[in-house]
């Protein structure tokens, strides 16, 4: 019998930025008419849902925090 190992790479800030970058981008071409926002997007990437909001919420607050600099 054969044991299957799967590693579970878990995303960083950078990288889910990148592809909120590429979602922005693609989203007019791509996903508009599929109605697919980019919480759908990035679990169609394998994001569990749990990782996509802290993931986000991070995001968000680091947006937050650059935008007081000004």
């Amino acid at each position: 019998m054969m044991n299957i190992v799967l590693k579970i790479k878990t995303m960083t800030q950078q990288e889910f930025n990148q592809h909120r970058q590429t979602w922005l981008r693609e989203w007019s071409d791509k996903w508009r008419l599929l109605d697919i926002d980019f919480e759908m997007y990035m679990m169609m990437k394998g994001m569990a849902p749990e990782e996509y909001k802290t993931m986000n919420e991070e995001s968000w607050k680091m947006n937050n925090d650059s935008s007081d600099i000004f």
